[in-house]
Parts: C-alpha cells; sequence; structure tokens
C-alpha cells in the first residue's frame, strides 16, 4: 500500500534552516497550487570608463497560494487534525508558525513547504496572506470545519541560494568606503570581477552604483 504524503508547513526563526520551530502538518492536501512569478528586463548602467554594465533586477520572491481544508465533523475521522484538540486551535497552532512575531527579532517566522517536488527548488519564504472561513458548526457554535488560504512568498535572503553559495567558507560584512565599488569587492573577496552582479542581487541592491558611505554589505561564500 503506497503511503500517503502530507504537505508541511515547517517553520523557522531564521532562514539558515538551523532554529526550527515547529511543523504544520496538513490533513487534507491542496487540490491546486497558483505560482506566480516576477520579473523586470535586466537595464544597461555605465561603468566609469563609460562602458555598458547590467543593472541586476530586484529580488522577485516566488508567491505559492493554495487553499486547503480542515474537518472535525467526523467525515474524515482517518486522518488527523493538525492539532488533536479541534479547528480553533489548529488555526492558532497555524497562526503561531507562520504569522506570528518572533519576541525576539520581532519578525514573523521564516517557512519552507515540502510536499514531493512540488516545492524542490524554492526558497525560505514568509506567509504574507492568511485567510480562514469557517463553513460547519456544532450546537454550541463551535466550529468544525474551515477553508484555508495561504500566501507564502519568498524572501531575499543570501543562504537561501545554496546552488551558488554553498562553501565552508566564512561570509564577510564590509563596512563601504568611499570610492569602493562592487567590482572591487568581488576581486578582493573572490579573486575575480565577475560576481559583481552576484554582490548587488544579494544585497538587493536595484543599480551597482547604489553604495552608501558606512552602509554594510553582505559578502557569502561562493561555490566556485
Amino acid at each position: 500500500m503506497i503511503q500517503r504524503s502530507s504537505l508541511k508547513i515547517v517553520s523557522y526563526r531564521d532562514c539558515t534552516g538551523a532554529n526550527y520551530i515547529d511543523e504544520f502538518k496538513l490533513q487534507l492536501n491542496p487540490t491546486s497550487i497558483s505560482v506566480t512569478r516576477s520579473t523586470d528586463n535586466t537595464k544597461e548602467d555605465k561603468d566609469a570608463d563609460g562602458s555598458n554594465l547590467p543593472k541586476p533586477p530586484p529580488f522577485q520572491g516566488c508567491k505559492f497560494t493554495f487553499k486547503f481544508t480542515i474537518d472535525d465533523s467526523g467525515a474524515i475521522d482517518h486522518l488527523p487534525l493538525p492539532h488533536s484538540y479541534g479547528i480553533k486551535e489548529s488555526i492558532y497552532l497555524l497562526e503561531e508558525l507562520t504569522i506570528f512575531p518572533n519576541y525576539e527579532s520581532h519578525k514573523n517566522p521564516y517557512v519552507y513547504l515540502h510536499w514531493g517536488e512540488a516545492f524542490k527548488y524554492s526558497f525560505y519564504g514568509q506567509v504574507t496572506g492568511l485567510k480562514y472561513v469557517y463553513k460547519l458548526f456544532d450546537i454550541n457554535g463551535d466550529p468544525l470545519r474551515a477553508e484555508i488560504t495561504l500566501t507564502v512568498t519568498e524572501v531575499p535572503f543570501a543562504y537561501n541560494d545554496t546552488r551558488n553559495f554553498n562553501s565552508p567558507d566564512i561570509t564577510r560584512i564590509p563596512t563601504v568606503k568611499d570610492k569602493d565599488n562592487l567590482v572591487k569587492f568581488s576581486l578582493e573577496s573572490y579573486d575575480d570581477k565577475k560576481y559583481y552582479i552576484r554582490i548587488a542581487e544579494v544585497n538587493n541592491l536595484c543599480s551597482i552604483r547604489e553604495l552608501k558611505n558606512g552602509s554594510k554589505l553582505l559578502l557569502p561564500p561562493i561555490k566556485k
């Protein structure tokens, strides 16, 4: 007999995957998943010598939206609720793992979606939309069924991209000084100027000239 796989929403305190909080396992899997990707055309910028340089687009996080149902009416007793105490408690668990800010960082938790190959190449994200509708009630007015719509949006964070930045080297965070530029940082940090565009993408810079004195620049390890 083939074992059923359930979609899991795994919650973390950050994007490294090391600070695990808990997970929310769907009782019934979604029947569809909406995937939205946005792109910006790469524009050209001028270097000091007048040469054309590609301008990296800002990070465009992929959005995953899906609907699912949780039911405590007895119709699907063979499938356990996410929280054994009932519908309200299950929804509170979902909110706690996805939208309630962490008391230390004051940021919403980061989540990673697990279900077969559906999210194999996705990054960590945050819940940017949560809606639930109660559909069925007992004689006391307690909900017995809820339909939930969830939207998860990928976040721009250097450690998300393990495909290109996957080295045991230490990440460096230098302070930008006068006359610094991305090509210089690329040469000094990676012995190659070709990574300046990737540095701009990691730091969510809309232009390679968008450097301010005194600001911090994230230079993660690169797998060459």
